[in-house]
């Protein structure tokens, strides 16, 4: 049986299904850019959850945001008639929409009805998801960077392309809220460094200890002139408090931000440290250079793109990363955004300077 992926068509009706992890939603980005560029006719829609819906809405390359109902799913676990009727109630609404084509995710790409479900191939994919899809994509390597891999994904589709762009407009009122706030936050003016301590509950071992946040920003603040300011997100607060109280004050805690006020208040900054999390792909994203702590992940599959960061990884620990290093990468990178630069340009990758030997892996 051929299972290879096939071509799209201009008229095709394409769900590309990402649901959660901001991470995740924007390493897809630059694949979805590849399509709209080969395929600008194509309908494109997306299907995604609360947490990185804000990311979406809007998107001038996406013609519709569907929201999976990951809440009331929650809500009805342990009640079986519920649950039935929350994935009927999803499963006609996306039928009713009639895609060709879907795109990952194997169970919702057979949910949605769509004759022709593209996924990875077996050993290339999470758990048993290629038993749903009807054509596999098998990339070159199965240590590919993630915003690669996916873009393998799109070339096997016939979205061919070199560059490697994660399309996330400002909207005015974005940048000028990031602008007040940042006057407020640092009247003086000097360059901001983000510190993102947070993780999710379930990768709570990406997490560097927030004595060292705390040690990194007194550091910071005392030789390089910069500003640390410490962000976070739900549930997140007292750790970032923590941090503030670690650093003798001379961090600055942030309000509570949506993801798209992140992205402004990255756009404006001088520097990211965080780990491998959402946080720390935004940055990148929207240009940004970022010193990326690593401990369990693999930064060979999740480190951030382009020249202008630092990796620091420490066996699979993130104890193992001393405030000391991380504030020698943050110090040789600050001189190269001043606090005067504005906001950033989203940087514009080529994927065969940074994956020469992936090249044209999905054909």
């Amino acid at each position: 049986m051929d299972r290879r992926a096939h071509r799209l068509d201009d008229r095709d009706r394409v769900l590309l299904i990402r649901l959660g992890a901001v991470g995740d939603v924007l390493r897809t980005l630059p694949a979805l850019h590849l399509i709209r560029k080969n395929f600008p006719s194509t309908h494109l829609a997306w299907l995604v959850e609360d947490l990185a819906r804000d990311l979406l809405e809007g998107h001038p390359e996406i013609d519709a945001v569907i929201r999976f109902p990951r809440r009331e799913m929650r809500a009805a676990a342990g009640q079986p008639h519920r649950m039935a009727a929350c994935l009927a109630a999803l499963r006609r609404d996306l039928r009713a929409m009639r895609f060709t084509v879907a795109l990952k995710s194997g169970a919702l790409a057979l949910l949605s009805g769509a004759p022709r479900r593209v996924g990875f191939a077996p050993g290339h994919c999470r758990e048993l998801s290629f038993l749903f899809t009807n054509e596999w994509v098998r990339p070159g390597s199965r240590r590919l960077n993630r915003v690669e891999k996916n873009c393998v994904l799109a070339e096997s589709l016939g979205a061919a392309g070199d560059e490697i762009e994660v399309v996330l407009p400002e909207r005015p009122e974005e940048g000028n809220e990031a602008d007040a706030l940042l006057r407020a936050l640092n009247p003086g003016g000097a360059p901001v460094v983000v510190l993102s301590p947070g993780t999710s509950r379930r990768q709570r071992s990406k997490r560097w200890p927030p004595e060292n946040f705390g040690r990194l920003a007194s550091l910071l603040a005392a030789s390089s002139g910069a500003l640390p300011l410490v962000v976070f997100g739900p549930g997140e607060e007292a750790l970032a408090r923590s941090i503030v109280s670690e650093s003798g004050k001379r961090a600055v805690l942030t309000p509570p931000t949506s993801l798209r006020l992140l992205a402004s208040l990255l756009r404006r900054a001088a520097l990211f440290v965080g780990a491998d999390t959402g946080p720390m792909h935004l940055a990148w994203s929207v240009g940004c250079p970022v010193v990326a702590l690593f401990g369990p992940t693999d930064p060979r599959l999740n480190a951030p793109l382009g020249p202008g960061h630092v990796i620091l990884k420490s066996g699979n620990s993130m104890a193992g990363i001393t405030p000391g290093q991380a504030f020698e990468a943050a110090h040789g990178l600050l001189p190269r955004r001043p606090a005067t630069a504005g906001a950033a340009a989203p940087p514009r990758l080529s994927r065969a300077a940074l994956f020469p030997r992936a090249a044209g892996a999905g054909r």
